[in-house]
């Protein structure tokens, strides 16, 4: 597969992960996160535009990533707009400006045209004016491998739940996390397990009553967690060994608590 993808190492993926700019970071200072975001076009229309930031659920939106289909494409001597398709909604203007020098921008503007119906992904920064929102990008490279949308698909999906996780460990933690160890991302990660499969475990493990945990302790816990994924997760952990039933199948111990 020719790998198009942007160099994450400097800019928040780190093999464990995306570094998610959460939106309580926001109210830490004016400055916008520098953290490449993966999203959809829906996601940079509907997220919320306040002091000049974007948020998107639990995500803050600056410097963001995606991939769509060119639609159409205005050249002028100092940029070329391009209308880029994901599906998830209209298409949104992106804008990439001509570096090059005053004599030589209207030649490298035509030869560095990309066609329309070509699938590209977009690294620039999310940006409005006068209502309307836009990218403005910084790198712009045509797909050649359509497994690189799947993949795409994929981290924006990621992204998106370890914000929420991070969130909700947060808030579970408090100020000394209640006996939680956690890494880098605010959550105790059991190898082997997923996020939110780790989350579960822990939690149960955390409850020390002989009846055990309830699974609507669990979702009170895990708001942002649909019930039907909780419940397919402690089955699973029930499955693997992991935790085990008490007074009904409501409630659960783990079995190395």
């Amino acid at each position: 597969m020719y790998d198009t993808r942007p160099d994450f190492s400097q800019t928040g993926f780190h093999g464990g992960g995306f570094s998610t700019p959460q939106a309580d970071e926001k109210k830490k200072g004016s400055k916008r996160s520098n953290n490449l975001v993966p999203v959809t076009v829906a996601q940079m229309f509907t997220a919320k535009h306040e002091d000049d930031v974007f948020i998107s659920g639990n995500l803050e939106l600056a410097q963001v990533t995606f991939i769509g289909l060119i639609k159409s494409v205005n050249s002028t001597p100092t940029r070329l707009d391009y209308f880029v398709d994901d599906m998830t909604g209209p298409p949104i203007e992106v804008r990439h400006f001509n570096d090059s020098d005053e004599n030589e921008q209207s030649e490298d503007t035509t030869q560095n045209t990309l066609s329309v119906n070509t699938y590209v992904r977009i690294c620039g920064m999310l940006r409005s004016f006068g209502g309307k929102r836009s990218v403005h990008a910084h790198k712009i490279t045509p797909i050649t491998d359509m497994n690189e949308l799947s993949c795409h698909l994929l981290e924006v999906v990621y992204a998106s739940a370890s914000a929420s996780l991070q969130q909700t460990s947060s808030i579970m933690g408090g100020g000394d996390n209640k006996g939680f160890s956690t890494n880098s991302s605010g959550m105790n990660q059991i190898a082997g397990l997923t996020p939110l499969q780790s989350q579960i475990q822990n939690i149960v493990r955390s409850n020390q009553s002989e009846r055990g945990c309830s699974i609507d302790e669990i979702c009170q816990q895990l708001k942002s967690v649909a019930p039907k994924a909780i419940r397919d997760t402690i089955d699973f952990l029930s499955s693997e060994g992991l935790i085990y039933s008490t007074i009904d199948e409501e409630h659960y111990q783990a079995t190395d608590a």
